[in-house]
């Protein structure tokens, strides 16, 4: 039996929610029924380890990152670039993800491969109001005229699919529900030490921990982070903030927590390839987002039972029940974010708490077992429809030929 080709198509290979729910996709897929390939723009930090650990890896060297009016023609030859690969590949399936990935790849499909189903997942919405009027309304009309070109819409979050259909985007296409999922057994080096972890990040073994793992873009708002850890530390002491990941805010971050004297306290130690070590060292964990789909270090931290204190935004109150789990606080509300920080630290019991309730939690949907389950139903349900549709169209045609040579007279 021939095995249906996905092809898959990402923006860049950094590390990111997206990226990793992709990944382990690719990994976790059966390879008995499904055949693989994984296309993306060059100069990922994740490049060299994906090239090794999976063959069908396809670069796309005019896909760039930000979406800029500059890169106009980078985009017109990364269509072209996405729809030669296609025609070479001839998936029955091409899956999108990421905004520019997913617009770009769409519009590719249309116009070099129409045999194939697309999907487009959106890990969040790609677009929001802090960015400007013109930005969002340029982002909500793209997405209306893609999602037009697409056979089904996956998204990560209920709000995500509740905002797009009210905006209108993807009316009449057949959506699903996905979660990203991850392992909730959490496993530590045996040899792990706690007090070892945070002298190596020159962090006193009594102080508190709040940790924050996400990149220093826009959307992900450093700098209230920065802010909110600055007024913790007005009235507690004894506390360090971590923030991981790198991006272009960092320096701006950085410079922040100089300027406001808290640079001893707030650490910014890049890319971590320890993030469940630095969770095992963590009294809270913190999100300062603007926008998430359902952020996997979210789900991480409540794999190992750190309370979070988080922006209201999108998914997260899907993954933290307020006052029971965490605290939820309104957008930009610097003030409540520190004020339910400082709650947490200073609540041992009110933690504890917090640890049982999320360790009563079930967290079934956000599995990776129950993600890779529900993509594989996708993709067979469409790729059923695929050969339906073919069946039907050649019924048809020979109905109609049986018909055009029907002699007159047998008419009735």
């Amino acid at each position: 039996m021939e095995k249906t080709r996905i092809l898959y198509f990402i923006t860049a290979l950094d590390q990111g929610g997206a990226q990793n729910s992709v990944l382990t996709t690719i990994k976790r897929l059966d390879k008995r029924e499904f055949e693989a390939h994984l296309a993306a723009g060059k100069g990922g930090r994740l490049d060299g380890k994906v090239k090794r650990e999976f063959k069908n890896l396809h670069f796309i060297p005019a896909l760039r990152h930000d979406v800029r009016p500059r890169y106009c023609l980078h985009d017109a030859l990364a269509v072209i670039q996405m729809g030669l690969l296609m025609r070479k590949l001839r998936p029955h399936i091409v899956h999108t993800n990421a905004p520019k990935a997913g617009i770009l790849g769409r519009i590719a499909a249309r116009i070099f491969y129409r045999k194939a189903k697309v999907v487009h997942t959106f890990h969040g919405l790609g677009f929001a109001k802090e960015h400007g009027k013109k930005h969002f309304n340029f982002f909500v009309k793209t997405e209306k005229f893609c999602s037009s070109m697409t056979d089904a819409l996956v998204f990560v979050s209920k709000k995500n699919a509740a905002e797009a259909a009210q905006l209108g985007i993807g009316k009449g296409v057949k959506s699903e529900i996905i979660r990203a999922g991850i392992e909730f057994e959490r496993k530590l080096p045996s040899n792990f030490n706690p007090n070892a972890k945070k002298t190596s990040l020159k962090i006193p073994a009594t102080a508190r921990v709040v940790l924050a793992i996400a990149n220093f873009k826009p959307l992900k708002n450093p700098l209230h982070f920065v802010l909110a850890a600055y007024k913790v530390l007005g009235k507690m002491k004894n506390v360090y903030f971590i923030y991981t990941g790198d991006g272009e805010l960092k320096t701006a971050a950085t410079n922040l927590a100089k300027h406001l004297g808290v640079e001893k306290q707030i650490i910014f130690p890049g890319w971590r390839g320890d993030t469940d070590e630095l969770l095992a060292i963590s009294d809270v964990y913190a999100s300062t987002s603007l926008r998430e789909g359902v952020p996997m270090s979210l789900l991480e931290a409540q794999a190992h039972k750190v309370p979070s204190v988080c922006y209201d935004v999108d998914g997260i109150s899907e993954v933290i029940t307020d006052n029971r789990t965490g605290f939820l606080v309104k957008v930009n509300d610097i003030s409540a974010l520190a004020e339910k920080i400082r709650t947490l630290l200073r609540n041992n019991g009110l933690r504890e708490r917090f640890k049982q309730n999320i360790d009563r939690r079930d967290f079934g949907e956000f599995t990776v077992p129950v993600m890779i389950r529900r993509q594989e139903q996708l993709y067979r349900s469409l790729a059923s429809k695929k050969q339906k549709t073919h069946k039907k169209f050649f019924r048809r045609k020979k109905f109609n030929s049986r018909r055009k040579f029907q002699p007159k007279g047998e008419h009735k």
